[in-house]
């Protein structure tokens, strides 16, 4: 195999810009609303009010309510329930680690891992969903949700899969910066490999939830998803995720109109890759 990159950096110091409106907005929970008006969910009451428990955070000066009610009006869904809109805004101004909030349009300086503890917001929806639903029936149904979320999105089509190997720019600015170490490269054959042995989101919210199966479902699984949404032919097959104990998360990009064997390589060939 060809290596391409290499990265073994990873800073838990590391910070990128971006508008507090980009991020403070729930744009997930937005969509989950939408979702379970399709796809109602049993004892709702009760899924409500265990969310909102989950979402409990000191009260905010009333100068900052009216800022967030202002951002809430946004998400056409959320917005519907102000006082779930406004209890998600307030936990992702908690856990941003910010003392005030300045203006929304205005880019401000966060810190990469307060960023993904934004993330927390839908392992609470899948805690919440456990509720009232067996666990394995509560992933199975934010796993369904997450496919109907990602396929409203429209992404830049892709036509070979070595595109996929994007990380080395995202490390270098951004949420993910210098918060994965990994090495990738291209096959003999044009499959397209990456090994993570390091991952920002998966660390971060593994400290705070515990739980490699709702942590997977969060970061992790969307990735075949978003394969699809890249290009149809392209097939994505994986090594079981750190988040659910394994040591690497091993990437393996096909296309079925250049592999006709969509066989995922041994472990020993991710042993080797170093």
């Amino acid at each position: 195999m060809k290596t391409l990159h290499r990265h073994g950096k990873y800073d838990n110091n590391s910070t990128f810009k971006a508008k507090l409106e980009n991020v403070l907005l729930p744009q997930s929970l937005d969509t989950l609303f939408l979702y379970m008006k399709k796809h109602p969910i049993p004892e709702y009451e009760k899924f409500r009010m265990k969310l909102l428990s989950l979402l409990k955070t000191e009260p905010l000066p009333a100068k900052d309510i009216k800022i967030l009610e202002k951002l809430l009006v946004k998400a056409k869904n959320l917005g519907k329930d102000r006082e779930v809109g406004i209890a998600a805004i307030s936990k992702l101004v908690e856990v941003l680690g910010l003392k005030k909030i300045p203006a929304l349009n205005k880019a401000v300086s966060l810190k990469c891992n307060d960023y993904y503890r934004v993330y927390l917001l839908q392992c609470y929806v899948i805690k919440a969903l456990a509720s009232v639903m067996p666990k394995k029936a509560a992933l199975a149904y934010f796993r369904k949700f997450t496919e109907y979320r990602y396929g409203l999105w429209k992404l830049p089509r892709y036509e070979n899969v070595v595109q996929k190997l994007d990380l080395s720019e995202a490390v270098k600015k951004g949420p993910l910066k210098d918060g994965v170490v990994f090495v990738d490269g291209v096959t003999e054959d044009g499959r397209a490999a990456l090994k993570i042995t390091k991952c920002r989101p998966c660390n971060i919210l593994m400290k705070e939830v515990n739980d490699g199966h709702i942590v997977y479902e969060v970061i992790c699984h969307q990735d075949y998803q978003l394969t699809n949404l890249c290009n149809p032919n392209f097939v994505l097959t994986r090594e079981k995720s750190i988040a659910l104990g394994m040591p690497y998360c091993g990437h393996m990009w096909h296309d079925k109109r250049a592999h006709k064997g969509i066989k995922h390589p041994s472990r020993k060939f991710w042993q080797e890759l170093n």
